[in-house]
């Protein structure tokens, strides 16, 4: 493949030899060069251990510090001086494409349905010819003619080459084009792309160096004029260096029909003052139906609640942001939205997962790896949730069945009523007369905590002890649970099943303890497992110390006790052994590697100084 060569500008992509890709931080001559004449770039690496510095250099004239560049991402040994004949600036749009996807006519690989020149031994020692059938009608799916979606991904495209039009003879019937990862840079190349394309419908530029389209190119502008895309409905900008969420407002011009916009892992964090509104709203975007903002350092709701405006706004993934609580959702805020996503942020509080009730169409959520679920079991997590946040049809992409919100509703509202009885029950000591006016404080105050448990309470009523009428004891033997306990040992398969009512804060320790002296199986062989239904999968019971509860375990849930291969344990052990050896000794090869080259560096290094000392002499 051929590159392009061009004038290097800052913010230039470039990749090397080796394929490591960068970005030009300066362009000129460099301090600690024998030619202070002679011209380099300044790259900044993506991969930090490429590079030898941070930019700067130690002067040759007079051994002062003198840095040329600073490296964005702050790191130490990120940046490099490179001669820019030593880069590559990439390749065109068109060039790739026409190399990617074979023409109809080129030669076959395999005349005759054979490589030539390819065998491979037989077990008898004779060598056999390679065959490859089917190559005509595999050709027929890489003509660019013939097809709708091409992938391009990390093919060094950086440009959209001289003769734009080709691109529009070539391609302009495709409707997805897939540019990850490449070397991209200039917002004005892909407007040049664009232009040609004027079937798209998707485009792909994640992890292209694009950062904010500011000002917005020439090719965008004159494509307002005349009604911008109108056929382009996903966009696909994750990763792309982008520092502010002013230049996407004028997407919405550009791509007036935009659906899908894929914004994740860059820093969104002013969304809040760049809106175009008095009361800080996205405005714009008729069509779009799905935003991801995940990892755009947003940490507060009011930032989240700029997008409340987006007329059909249905899924909103937030992931990975350090948002701390989730507001209610007031008037017509939010009106279409049917799914969040919202794993991984620093949720504090369950009122933030209370308050996604105030979103009258939520049917889908994605909640986890959270604060308040830090100390859950997956499956007590998720039951929790169901239960709390009364809309969610799909929770984790799983289906949540009716039995399984039956179940969910029912430990809910048993905790809670426990919950309820603790706080009556402690509000003085057994010799003082129970305060009415706390102990209704008290109630208050847990209810507050779980909105949903009164109607809750009332649908289930049959199933719990309500905490105003019994003591502590009595509600705490009601949080139990009815299962059946099936040994699938070899030595025990054909004892009958044990039923059990057992306590949800039953230890799973305990529990071995049972299934011992039920199957006369010892503790430590044991591997417990259970179903909450016959229609769930197999969920580990895997942590001694914690409780039914804490798994999920629910009401006619099924256990079932296996025993360890203690035969494959010690293939395992054997195995970890031998990749710990293998380890250690390639540290060690690296280590005495590592050695040499300091020592020959050092060697170098002392060379260069005697040279220096006897030049200063003479």
């Amino acid at each position: 493949m051929s590159t392009f060569t061009i004038t290097p500008t800052i913010g230039t992509r470039i990749s090397d030899s080796d394929g490591f890709l960068g970005t030009v931080l300066y362009i000129g001559p460099v301090s600690s060069a024998k030619n202070q004449k002679e011209t380099y770039c300044g790259i900044e690496w993506d991969d930090s251990t490429r590079g030898k510095h941070d930019g700067s250099v130690i002067s040759r004239e007079d051994k002062s510090i003198v840095r040329h560049f600073r490296c964005e991402s702050g790191s130490l040994t990120a940046g490099s001086f490179v001669k820019s004949s030593k880069l590559n600036f990439g390749v065109d749009f068109c060039q790739t494409l026409s190399e990617r996807y074979v023409q109809l006519d080129a030669p076959l690989l395999a005349p005759d349905n054979k490589f030539r020149g390819c065998v491979a031994m037989t077990k008898g020692g004779r060598s056999k010819q390679i065959e490859f059938h089917g190559e005509e009608k595999i050709r027929k799916y890489q003509q660019v003619e013939g097809i709708e979606k091409v992938a391009l991904r990390g093919a060094g495209v950086s440009h959209a080459g001289d003769d734009t039009e080709k691109i529009a003879e070539y391609a302009g019937h495709l409707t997805e084009v897939d540019l990850q990862g490449n070397m991209l840079h200039d917002w004005e190349e892909v407007g040049k792309i664009i232009n040609q394309l004027s079937a798209l419908e998707m485009l792909h530029l994640n992890a292209n160096r694009l950062g904010n389209p500011e000002p917005l190119p020439e090719t965008f502008k004159n494509a307002i004029g005349g009604g911008g895309y109108r056929n382009l409905k996903r966009l696909v900008l994750n990763s792309i260096n982008m520092k502010s969420w002013g230049p996407v407002s004028g997407f919405t011009d550009v791509f007036p029909n935009l659906e899908e916009l894929y914004l994740a892992s860059n820093d969104l964090s002013d969304i809040s003052t760049c809106t175009s509104s008095t009361n800080n709203k996205v405005t714009g975007f008729p069509s779009l139906r799905l935003l991801d903002v995940s990892d755009c350092s947003l940490t507060t709701w009011s930032q989240v609640k700029s997008f409340s405006n987006l007329p059909m706004l249905e899924s909103l993934v937030m992931n990975e942001n350090d948002i701390e609580g989730i507001e209610k959702v007031e008037g017509g805020e939010f009106k279409n939205l049917l799914g969040v996503q919202i794993s991984g942020t620093k949720m504090k509080s369950w009122e933030g997962v209370d308050n996604l009730n105030s979103f009258k169409k939520l049917k889908n959520l994605r909640f986890g790896n959270s604060p308040i679920t830090a100390v859950m079991g997956g499956s007590e997590a998720r039951a929790v949730i169901i239960a709390r946040v009364c809309s969610v049809t799909y929770l984790n992409g799983s289906p949540v069945t009716a039995k399984e919100r039956l179940e969910a509703e029912k430990m809910y509202v048993r905790r809670v009523a426990r919950e309820l009885t603790m706080a009556v029950s402690m509000s003085g000591d057994e010799n003082s007369t129970p305060n009415e006016e706390i102990n209704e404080e008290k109630k208050k105050a847990v209810i507050a905590r779980h909105p949903m448990f009164e109607d809750l309470a009332k649908k289930h009523a049959a199933s719990i002890c309500m905490a105003g009428g019994g003591s502590a004891q009595s509600s705490l033997s009601n949080d139990t649970i009815n299962v059946t306990i099936h040994s699938m040992a070899a030595a025990s398969c054909t004892v009958e099943p044990m039923s059990k009512r057992l306590p949800s804060s039953l230890a799973i320790g305990r529990l071995k303890q049972m299934c011992k002296r039920a199957f006369k199986l010892d503790i430590d062989l044991q591997i417990l497992q259970f179903k909450a239904d016959k229609d769930s999968m197999l969920q580990p019971l895997d942590d001694d110390n914690n409780s039914l509860g804490y798994f999920g375990v629910c009401d006619g849930a099924q256990i079932f006790m296996n025993e360890v291969d203690t035969k494959a344990l010690a293939r395992e052990a054997e195995k970890l052994a031998i990749a710990e050896k293998e380890a250690k000794e390639r540290m060690v090869k690296q280590e005495e590697e590592a050695n040499v080259m300091k020592k020959a560096q050092q060697m170098q290094v002392d060379k260069e100084r005697e040279g220096v000392a006897a030049a200063t002499k003479r």
